[in-house]
């Protein structure tokens, strides 16, 4: 993935070893101009505060008359429980707080659930993933040699939230990710799709997998049309750039950071050491990058920040993982020797996306999609 040459945004961190980046004549990269295009579409301040508060008359009339108004993705971190918050105290909501645990949670990330939901009276549903399900889906994806291993759990994710949704007729789910705080990863690094997933699990598991659901194209349409299903991202109308956020969550619900991005979830050690030494990319750079463009850390620091050893090269905690996993040593390194692959070497659906790029970026706009589904998946490529 590396070039001989690199060439570096003259704005943010993002270089010529990001798959699919393109550079202006002022040396500016795509990414940085997507987040302006964003920053445009999806205002704070005044306006956002406007803009949430007819989303949240929405949501509670359409929730009139059944316990909860719309469901929360919550996994114990920074943004979700943040985002948890917002949409109780700030927006007047009746939440549920939904939570995939795929057998990976920390102990800081559980405490933090548990603490946040009992400070506002909120329900907690958690759907626990089968174990030899889930570390056979990783498995799969380790096996099949492709940048991101844990899309499994990604789709898990919505699925979770969309059936639970659909269940509790609930038809609005509120999402946390930030473009500020933690910007847009390129495609090449974590595509996802039904076809693409199933494509891996046929060709590369080795145990038979009796509980995962996988969601497919006319799930989406069953949840769309019929149970007519939303998906809100009301993180992009709030300030959750900054420190401002944590110690909120601190002094209010004695929640604890769980020390870096990501890492409610310990899974996410080898995901991000797999990736820097199979691929040679480093996934701070995205999140850093977004900081950079954001005014939370000068471009300065971002480098510093980049140059320093990052907590996920550590020999021990890669042997923890691999252990949990079932896998050997001697497995894991022939596969980081094995060639790369990525999703255009597998049978999936971007395809038929490209084909239909039109209505899904209405869909993206009109809140039916999650909002950057369309910039991830057709602009960062």
């Amino acid at each position: 993935m590396k070039t001989e040459h690199s060439t570096q945004c003259t704005r943010c961190l993002m270089d010529n070893t990001v798959p699919g980046i393109r550079f202006d004549t002022d040396g500016v990269c795509s990414y940085c101009r997507i987040q302006e295009r964003l920053e445009h579409m999806f205002p704070m301040g005044e306006e956002g505060r406007h803009i949430l508060e007819n989303i949240a008359d929405k949501i509670r009339r359409s929730g009139k008359g059944r316990p909860y108004d719309c469901v929360v993705g919550v996994s114990g971190g920074r943004d979700t429980s943040y985002c948890l918050y917002y949409a109780k105290e700030k927006m007047g909501l009746r939440p549920l707080a939904v939570h995939f645990d795929n057998g990976w949670d920390s102990d800081v990330a559980k405490t933090n659930l548990a603490r946040v939901c009992s400070g506002l009276d909120v329900d907690l549903h958690t759907i626990i993933m089968d174990w030899p399900d889930s570390r056979e889906l990783t498995n799969c994806t380790i096996r099949a040699c492709v940048p991101y291993i844990d899309l499994t759990d990604d789709i898990g994710i919505a699925s979770a939230l969309y059936r639970t949704a659909a269940k509790e007729g609930v038809r609005y789910i509120l999402l946390s990710h930030s473009f500020r705080e933690e910007g847009i990863t390129p495609l090449a690094w974590n595509y996802m799709d039904a076809r693409y997933t199933r494509s891996l699990i046929r060709r590369f598991a080795k145990t038979e997998l009796k509980h995962f659901q996988n969601t497919d194209i006319h799930h989406f349409l069953y949840w769309i049309l019929v149970k007519r299903i939303s998906v809100v991202n009301i993180t992009n109308y709030y300030n959750d750039v900054g420190e401002h956020v944590e110690k909120m969550l601190q002094e209010r619900f004695g929640w604890v950071d769980t020390g870096q991005h990501h890492m409610d979830n310990e899974l996410f050690a080898l995901v991000y050491y797999y990736a820097r030494h199979k691929f040679g990319f480093d996934w701070r750079i995205v999140e850093l990058s977004a900081k950079v463009r954001s005014g939370v850390l000068t471009r300065e620091q971002g480098e510093a920040a980049l140059k320093e050893t990052p907590y996920f090269e550590n020999e021990e905690l890669v042997d923890y993982c691999l252990k949990k996993q079932g896998m050997s040593r001697e497995e894991f390194t022939a596969i980081l020797n094995a060639p790369n692959k990525y999703f255009t070497d597998y049978p999936s659906y971007y395809s038929l996306l490209r084909r239909f790029r039109l209505v899904f970026k209405a869909l993206c706009r009109l809140h039916v999609l999650p909002a950057h589904a369309y910039e991830k998946y057709f602009e960062a490529v």
